[in-house]
Order: structure tokens, then sequence, then C-alpha cells
């Protein structure tokens, strides 16, 4: 069909009216807008306008172009797409209370693309009063192009849908389905206005829908108990070579903006930026693993893929907590894959003002994290009172025993995790701990001393962790702490080039054992010893320390301690372990 131009002097704003159109018909192939006096186009409320392309010409004024609610989509773009030649910006507002992607009021389709960055795309509600949002959905091979988009919500909560098993209202919200991409476009996502914390904007990822070159910014929560904007990956779907920065909170109790992955969507090759809260009370921003539904097979889960992954400490003068990173494992088994995770230090001394990342469960589960082949740096505080960045791999359960349908718990996989000592006096060294049955898998483990008399980096394992194949490396000041966990700890192989080894002395204490190779490379050991706080230490006992095949290449005299209670340790090598003895 041949196009149809808007008419210079239309008699309303009406699209589906066919005498503002020259011919007298409604487009169905190319829209073509010139200049016109009247530039607020809107829709025939429950009846879809199709049309292949929409093109404005160098003449064309700016319009702006409002859709609102409706059982179909008020528009549909099948073809080409919108094209800009003007100078002035195009704007579409979708502005409605919609149930989710199966009921958007924008709809492009086939290989349609929505365009250049002078047109600007707009859902949410339809007014700051109200709730929900509209939806802008793109499916089968449809592209954002490298148009801009706002995504918001309203304040008011919305009504309770569930019972007519009908989905509750979401946010505004921009979708991507099937093989859609949201190419080179540029989205900001706002999250909650009112009390409702679980109504918020987002940019949506299903089936095998790409985020391509995008950049996404999920603005913090305004609001106590507010969400963030959220960009969230399902399916198969990637976040491909996209930007995303998550902002933290403004509001005490507020969340920061988010990205989420679940099912089996990946990664990529992102980059992703956690920012710190700006106020006290406030979270930072995250991104997650598998934290929401669907369920999936035990064995599946969301890949951080290839990203980079950037946490950042209140390092600016914020005061709230710190950027994160978490593979929660709540409905599925997320991995690190072959992720770069960055953790920054905090000017602040609580801890979760730093920047960290969270592989952990809650008892009983089927599902598990692994940090997988991803390199992940711990940095240190920043000043005397700052908190360090760190990693953490942890299991919950309000159970005293370990849940017997559990078989497999967070592990760090063949991950590498650097944790750097601090680099100004009294700076806290980042550091990495395993707890409750977490394990440390086959990674190598690796902390280096401090610097202008900042603290090295640690190793923490508490509770029944296990070491598993892991290697583990310690320079300088650098300490592996195993003096709170429960009996002996066995690791894969331990490389000493300075560095502490902390435990406790009693009769249930925790002794480390090394499975392969025992390199030292320092002229000297150094044990970092405490009398356990529940009793059993006693004078002119050997307590074992060290149990390692390769001990037999040493001398006593290459290890040292800490005197206790002003007695001084005496070190004896017995086959293949290291014992100590305070003798009085």
């Amino acid at each position: 069909m041949s196009q149809s131009e808007w008419n210079p002097q239309p008699a309303t704003g009406e699209w589906n009216s066919s005498a503002n159109w020259s011919p007298a018909e409604l487009p169905a192939s190319k829209a073509v807008f010139n200049g016109s006096s009247q530039t607020a186009i809107t829709f025939a409320g429950d009846s879809s306008a199709t049309v292949e392309s929409i093109e404005f010409s160098e003449s064309a004024t700016a319009y702006t172009f409002s859709l609102g609610p409706g059982k179909v989509p008020g528009l549909i773009i099948t073809g080409l797409g919108v094209s800009n030649c003007s100078r002035n910006q195009q704007n579409f507002i979708v502005a409605a209370t919609s149930s989710g992607h199966d009921n958007p009021q924008l709809l492009f389709t086939n290989n349609a693309t929505a365009g250049t960055d002078d047109i600007y795309y707009c859902a949410g509600p339809i007014s700051e009063q109200g709730y929900g949002g509209g939806v802008i959905s793109f499916c089968d091979n449809a592209r954002a192009g490298s148009a801009r988009f706002k995504v918001w919500t309203g304040a008011e909560p919305p009504p309770q849908f569930r019972k007519e098993n009908i989905p509750s209202t979401v946010g505004g919200e921009v979708s991507f389905s099937n093989a859609s991409s949201a190419d080179n476009a540029a989205f900001t996502i706002y999250g909650s206005l009112g009390i409702d914390g679980d109504t918020f904007a987002n940019v949506v990822f299903h089936d095998t829908a790409t985020a391509g070159k995008a950049s996404f910014t999920n603005v913090g929560g305004t609001v106590a108990g507010g969400d963030g904007g959220n960009t969230q990956f399902y399916g198969s779907s990637s976040a491909d070579h996209g930007v995303y920065n998550n902002w933290g909170g403004t509001h005490e109790k507020a969340n920061g903006g988010d990205v989420a992955f679940d099912s089996t969507a990946t990664g990529g090759e992102g980059y992703f930026y956690n920012y710190a809260a700006e106020v006290a009370g406030a979270y930072g921003g995250v991104t997650s693993f598998n934290n929401n539904p669907p369920y999936m097979d035990a064995s599946q889960g969301a890949s951080a893929g290839n990203g980079c992954y950037f946490n950042y400490g209140a390092r600016q003068g914020e005061q709230g907590g710190g950027g994160h990173l978490e593979f929660s494992a709540r409905y599925g088994s997320p991995t690190g894959a072959d992720a770069t995770i960055v953790n920054y230090g905090s000017a602040i001394a609580n801890k979760s003002s730093a920047g960290h990342t969270i592989f952990s469960i809650n008892l009983p589960s089927k599902y598990f994290p692994t940090a997988g082949n991803a390199t992940i740096w711990n940095h240190p505080g920043s000043g005397e009172l700052g908190a360090a960045g760190y990693t953490e791999f942890s299991v919950y359960s309000n159970q005293n025993d370990s849940d017997s349908t559990c078989e497999n718990f967070p592990t760090a996989g063949n991950a590498t995790i650097f944790n750097l000592g601090g680099c100004t006096s009294g700076a806290a060294g980042g550091y990495t701990v395993f707890s409750g049955q977490s394990s440390a898998g086959g990674a190598s483990l690796i902390a280096y001393g401090g610097t202008n008399e900042g603290y090295g980096g640690r190793i923490v394992f508490y509770d029944r962790s296990e070491g598993g194949s892991a290697k583990v490396c310690l320079f300088d000041d650098a300490e592996l702490d195993i003096a709170y966990h429960t009996g002996d700890l066995t690791i894969g192989s331990l490389e000493i080039t300075g560095g502490v080894i902390a435990t406790q002395l009693g009769s249930q204490m925790p002794a480390l054992s090394i499975a392969g190779a025992l390199y030292v490379n320092s002229t000297q050991v150094s044990f970092r010893l405490d009398k356990q706080k529940n009793g059993g230490f006693a004078f002119n006992t050997p307590y074992t320390l060290l149990t390692c095949s390769e001990l037999c290449h040493l001398t006593a005299e290459r290890f040292r301690a800490n005197s206790i209670d002003g007695v001084e340790p005496n070190f004896a090598i017995v086959g293949n372990t290291l014992q100590v003895t305070f003798a009085q």
C-alpha cells in the first residue's frame, strides 16, 4: 500500500480517524508526518492501529503520541519502524494500568526499530498518584534502536487481582521477547513511589532476547521500603554487551536499583556498576542471580557469563549500604561462570557499607551457587575506620543441624579470589569468608599483605565449611584464619611467602591439614594462637597445628607464634604433624 500523510490542518488529533489523513484512509504501510497544527496524537480506546513504519520528514514539527489503557495494543508497528529526519524530538507516551508484557499498548514486531536518540519513549502510570504503568513491547526481531526510554510507576498500590487469577499490576514496563534486542538504546528506570515496594518500573527480557549494547540506569528507591528501578532477564535472554548502572537508595530503608537474572539467563559480556546508597539505612545497588521465580531444575540456573561486575563501597560521602552482587540460589543454581568481580572497600565502619559478593542458600534447598571460573578482587577499606570489600559463601538455616535433603552447598568452584591488603595506616584488608557448610572447592585463594601499616588480606573458614582442594597463597602479613572452624580444616595446598595462620588452642581446637603440596618461600612460618573461649587449653600440652606429608623437609625452627600468658611456644615436627607446646 502507498503512504499516508498526516494532514497539516486535521480536524482532531486521533490517529484512527481517516479524515485526518491524506488520502483519507488509515495508513497501513507508511505514516508520514510533516508540519501540522495538531501535534498531539491520540488513539481510539480498545482499537488497534497497525502500520509498517512511521516517518518524520525534515519539516516535521515535534509530535507527542499518547497511548492509554486498552485490551489490545493501541499501535502496532510491523515493518521498518520509526525514523526521524527532523531536528525535533518525537515523543511516544504510554500511560496505562497494565498487567505485564502480554498486555502492551505499543507493540513493535518483525524487524521494526524504535528509531534514533531523538525519539523519546515513556512508559508509566496515568498520573503520578495512579498505579501500575503502561507497557511497550518488542517481539520477534524488533529492536529498540538508539532511542531513549523512561520507565516509571505511580504512588498508589495496585488492586489485588490475584483472586481472579489475573497477574497483579506492575509498574511501567518495556519488554523484549523472542529474539528482539534493546540494541543501542538508553533506558532510565525508576522505582516505587508509594508504600507498595513490590511495584516498580522495569525493563524485562524473555526467551532469547538480548540487551545488545544498550545502557540501563536503575534509579535507587526514594521511599522507605520501596524498591529501585529493575532490569530483569528471564528464559535464555542475555545482558550481551549492555552497560548497567544500579544506584543506591536515597531514603532510609529504600532498596537500590537492581539487575536480576533468573531462569537460565546470562550476564553475557555486560558491565555492571553497583553503587553505594547515599543515606544511612538505605541499601546499595544490586545485581542478583536466581532470586526470583520460576523454579529451575537443580542443575540449572542463571550465569554471570563473561560480565564485569563492580561493587562500590560508601566512599564519596555515602552513608548507606554498599553495592553488591548476590548469587542467592532461591529458584535455581547460578554460577559466576567466567565473570570478573570487583568488591571495593568503604570509608565507614559498617561491614555492609563495603562492596561485596555473596553466594548463599537458605536451608532446606535443592539449589546451590558456585563461583565457577570467576576472578574476584576484594579491595581494602578506605582509611582506618573503613570496611573492606569481601566475598562470602554462606548457608542460612533456623535448624541446628543441616537438612538431610541438601546435597550441595555454596562453593567457590574453580574461581581465583584475590584479597588485597590495606594501603594506608590501619586500613582493613579485603577478605573471603566461608561459613556454614560452604566449600572452597578447587579455587585459588590468594591474600596479600598490607602496606604503609595497613592490614593484610584475609581468608576465613567458619563452622563446618570445607577447604576442598583449594590452593591457598599467603603473602607478607596476610592471614588464613581457622580459629572458629568446627574441627580440622583440609585444603589442597598451601603456599607461604610470609603470612599468618590463625587458630585457637583447646580441647576442640581446629588444626590445618594440607592434602597436597606445602610451599614455604619465607624464612619463617607464623601462627597467631589464642586460647579457646570454651576452655580446654593447658600448658605443657602438645597441640597439633598442621598436618602435611611434606613437613619432613622443614625444621621446627622455621615456625614461630605469639606467647600466651607470657609463655613462649615450642615447636616440634612429629612425623607428618607440626605440634606446639607452651611449657612452663
